[in-house]
């Protein structure tokens, strides 16, 4: 299927997100989108983790996935993520902001500057969404705040932040110590815990016999709040 935009530019897919900006799904998509989009609301209500989805589904035109490398071909990766509106009438970010899953057995062999991380997060195309915290209010109308692309390296010092959180979470990988990661370890980039189900979702881990839960590799609030002030 032919994409609206060029998948190997990201300028291009920026100038098509920022399109987004000010507006509901409802009022940029097509009918036909609008009605698959509300049937699937009908079966699953209540699920507001497909906003995202449904973003990229519906208007970027590709299919979901959770493959290793980037969402576009030009090495840029999609995240969609919420804010709310604290009652000084600022913003404010919802959540975590939630990348890659962490593989203990491969990620002891890797670098920071040769990390699977940075080969799927180095460029991020974000785009913030207002959440109304109401669940009577359709996720077809949500109003998309902004979107911009994040580069790892566009803060010398936040780079050395993420750096210094991932060799830390590294470093407890390879001692044997992946079931005792926490968020709190961590400055900007955190390990948190991924899968609805602990028991199922437990994984082996080098130097122990402990399993330990699966673990993914996120922003971090306190991160997104400074980006969303800068």
């Amino acid at each position: 299927m032919s994409k609206p935009y060029d998948e190997y530019s990201q300028q291009s897919i920026l100038r098509f997100a920022q399109k987004l900006e000010g507006k509901t799904l409802r009022s940029i998509l097509s009918d036909e989108d609008i009605s698959n989009i509300e049937i699937d609301f009908e079966q699953h209500p209540g699920n507001k983790g497909k906003f995202g989805h449904n973003i990229e589904k519906h208007y970027f035109k590709y299919d979901l996935n959770s493959r290793s490398f980037t969402d576009f071909p030009c090495s840029l990766e999609l995240k969609v993520t919420p804010l709310y509106v604290k009652k000084n009438r600022e913003y404010a970010p919802k959540e975590r902001l939630v990348c890659n899953i962490i593989n203990y057995m491969k990620i002891v062999n890797e670098t920071w500057d040769k990390s699977t991380f940075l080969d799927k997060n180095r460029d991020t195309l974000i785009i913030r969404y207002i959440d109304p915290i109401d669940n009577n209010i359709h996720l077809l109308d949500y109003e998309i705040l902004d979107a911009h692309i994040h580069n790892i390296f566009s803060n010398s010092d936040d780079a050395k932040q993420f750096e210094k959180d991932w060799n830390i979470i590294v470093n407890k990988i390879k001692e044997g110590k992946a079931h005792l990661l926490s968020e709190g370890d961590t400055e900007y980039l955190a390990a948190n815990t991924k899968g609805a189900n602990r028991e199922s979702s437990l994984r082996k881990q080098p130097k122990s016999d402990e399993l330990a839960p699966q673990r993914s590799f996120s922003f971090k609030p306190k991160f997104l709040r400074k980006i969303l002030n800068d």
